[in-house]
């Protein structure tokens, strides 16, 4: 549903229909094995291929948190989950890089119309951001800013058009004060990328290091952590779809899509071979004759379903309160933070015993399963969504102690 404001910009009330997702994720499984032959490549090289960018483009992938103003589907978390569990399938990497680019694009939302307007007068963009810890600093220079930092971790930079980094605001280039926390918006020859990307395990997403020594930017590039991550765009009746979107858990229910994808590749994996295979030093000539091996490969599909179904269920929640003009209770929020993380503990127990099932073989260098192995133990790993903080949050909620991160 949409309807047109004042200022004739389009306004999104809810996330585009059922039926646009299913489409998106047909055209994933279109370019399916062109993503899964170039992530052998992905791997290698530490970055995505050209081939998978571009395949990724055709199909609108990276268009999906864009607003519908400027050419995007204004997509909530339940399509780029759903379409970044697709392209997981495929290649982890490619999800990855295209859940961070979108959900950059969610969070660059949050800018005054006037920067979105720059921005994306061509249409949608692909994009990087680092959001955790400040990296940086931005000093008052004239009618601007002068920005110098430094943000590993920064996956999809060296494929972005635009990137945000996180960073202290200063009011001189003396002030000690770090207590005002913000972000700046930086086009893609504003930043140098050094190759520090040195992994085993989701490699081919590129998450090298951005490096700014003495730039400056217009004023209205530098934006406060409230602004962009803050609940206010959330109460606002007659804002957009996608920037009520709540941006924390949005990015943590996502960025989990691609290691569920790869679970199920190396499912489907394994279980593939399990008429195939024997079991070395027993009489087993088949796998799939062994009643533990078959109980246990019954219970993995199940933990990866549960995971996939708790991630599910935090995504329908984040687009029912974006529908909305209510913020979703903090109590809620921590509830599926706790959901996120387990989801990526079991997806680690799961890829475990697949490959106890399958053999010493699941660590050949050029192993399927060897490389979905890699990839969810990484991707699971995220700062913002490992088990034992998910845990704490929710723990707080119910004994009404206070929250051990103000990033809900």
């Amino acid at each position: 549903m949409s309807l047109l404001a004042t200022d004739n910009r389009i306004v999104m009330s809810q996330p585009p229909a059922r039926e646009e997702v299913e489409q998106m994720v047909q055209r994933v499984h279109e370019i399916g094995p062109l993503l899964r032959e170039q992530a052998v490549v992905a791997d290698r090289q530490r970055l995505l291929p050209q081939a998978s960018v571009e395949a990724l483009e055709q199909i609108g992938a990276w268009d999906i948190s864009t607003l519908k103003r400027y050419g995007g589907y204004e997509g909530g978390a339940q399509m780029l989950f759903e379409v970044a569990r697709t392209i997981g399938y495929y290649d982890p990497s490619a999800a990855w890089c295209v859940v961070i680019s979108n959900g950059s694009v969610m969070l660059t939302n949050r800018y005054e119309d006037a920067v979105l307007d720059e921005v994306f007068a061509n249409g949608p963009i692909r994009s990087a951001s680092i959001f955790a810890q400040p990296q940086g600093t931005a000093v008052p220079d004239g009618q601007g800013w002068r920005i110098k930092g430094k943000w590993p971790f920064a996956s999809n930079s060296n494929h972005s058009h635009w990137a945000l980094g996180i960073l202290y605001i200063k009011r001189s280039a003396e002030d000690p004060d770090t207590s005002r926390v913000g972000f700046v918006f930086m086009r893609r020859d504003e930043f140098e990328i050094q190759d520090t990307w040195y992994t085993i395990g989701m490699r081919g997403s590129g998450s090298n290091t951005m490096i700014v020594e003495d730039l400056w930017v217009p004023h209205n590039r530098v934006i406060t952590f409230e602004a962009l991550m803050g609940m206010d765009p959330e109460r606002e009746a007659q804002e957009t779809f996608g920037r009520r979107l709540t941006p924390h858990l949005t990015m943590s229910t996502t960025i989990q899509a691609p290691s569920v994808g790869a679970a199920y590749a190396g499912f489907d994996y394994t279980a593939g071979l399990a008429n195939k295979r024997g079991i070395t030093y027993t009489h087993y000539t088949k796998q799939s004759d062994s009643g533990a091996f078959v109980q246990n490969l019954g219970a993995t599909s199940i933990k990866i379903d549960g995971a996939r179904l708790l991630l599910e269920r935090s995504a329908a929640a984040i687009d029912r309160a974006a529908s909305g003009h209510e913020p979703m209770p903090l109590e809620q929020r921590a509830r599926h933070r706790a959901g996120i993380g387990h989801a990526g503990h079991e997806l680690v127990a799961a890829m475990n015993e697949l490959c106890w099932l399958h053999g010493t073989a699941a660590f050949a260098e050029n192993s399927v399963l060897g490389r979905m192995w890699r990839d969810v133990n990484t991707g699971t790993r995220h700062a913002s969504i490992t088990a034992p903080m998910g845990y704490e949050l929710h723990g707080n909620a119910i004994t009404e102690t206070p929250f051990i991160s103000t990033k809900l």
